[in-house]
């Protein structure tokens, strides 16, 4: 268990969080964290990043609904949890989040938040949501360059459909089969930084083989949207995801410890496997 008050000069912790992602798995995330800042009144900034549109498409697993459609996700889900839960609550929503200088200049709205007091201790907050390794590529290069930050990775498995979008009333009994097989597992990874150390490797350690993708398609040049509508998510993993995030930040939270570095998920199974902090 990693105690993050190890220094008991400061009495209290500011969590500064930013979120990227405002989807499938963002959106549960930023509802489940928002509700749980608010139970245990921490103190705390939370940006979420993701210029992508709400779409008709996107009303059967993700939280929005009709009078949404158009609007930006990130502005959507801010106004509303901002307001529900009376918490600062900001949106970006101008353009993804495709460099360090552009994800560190969202750790930047620190003015009049009170972070920096003499007994406080400003924890930075990073948590991915996103569907691609460039983005988390991205955020493992910022990892490494920080000084103190806690970086949250959630990522699921997409279920198998096949490319040429037939219905599946005209799929195969292999198709089918192999439909009802995926989209049902995923992993929470905790990776932490303190003091210029890595205290708990991210995910990018944990699976090198997002440092060794050579994809170098930007998400701006595919929208989530485009990715899910040929590779679905399923919406009882979405919401698993999220359970598991939820975990680790409840736990922040409340006790201001960490227990777990990886979390793996199977929502068609029903269960969790943690591994635990092994220092």
């Amino acid at each position: 268990m990693i105690d993050l008050q190890l220094n008991k000069q400061f009495k209290k912790i500011f969590f500064y969080i930013v979120q990227l992602g405002a989807g499938g798995n963002g959106g549960y995330i930023l509802q489940q964290c928002a509700q749980m800042m608010n139970i245990f009144h921490a103190k705390g900034m939370y940006v979420v990043a993701d210029p992508d549109v709400v779409e008709e498409k996107n009303l059967a697993n993700q939280l929005f609904i009709s009078k949404d459609v158009g609007l930006k996700k990130a502005s959507v889900l801010a106004k509303r949890y901002r307001s529900h839960y009376n918490l600062p609550i900001a949106a970006y929503d101008e353009r993804y989040i495709e460099d360090v200088q552009s994800l560190h200049r969202l750790f930047q709205h620190t003015d009049y938040t009170g972070c920096y007091r003499w007994d406080t201790f400003m924890l930075p907050v990073l948590i991915g949501a996103v569907d691609n390794n460039f983005t988390r590529q991205v955020m493992n290069d910022y990892f490494l360059s920080q000084d103190n930050l806690l970086y949250i990775d959630v990522g699921v498995e997409s279920a198998w459909v096949p490319q040429d979008q037939r219905p599946p009333s005209e799929w195969s009994e292999h198709e089918k089969k192999r439909h009802n097989q995926t989209g049902w597992t995923g992993q929470v990874v905790a990776g932490l930084r303190l003091d210029g150390k890595t205290v708990l490797d991210p995910v990018a350690e944990r699976f090198p083989d997002i440092l060794l993708d050579q994809d170098e398609i930007a998400p701006s040049e595919m929208a989530c949207s485009n990715v899910v509508s040929s590779e679905p998510q399923r919406l009882i993993t979405n919401r698993l995801a999220a359970q598991a995030v939820a975990g680790y930040l409840s736990e922040i939270f409340g006790d201001k410890t960490i227990s777990n570095h990886v979390t793996f998920f199977h929502a068609k199974k029903q269960y969790m496997r943690a591994e635990r902090v092994n220092l």
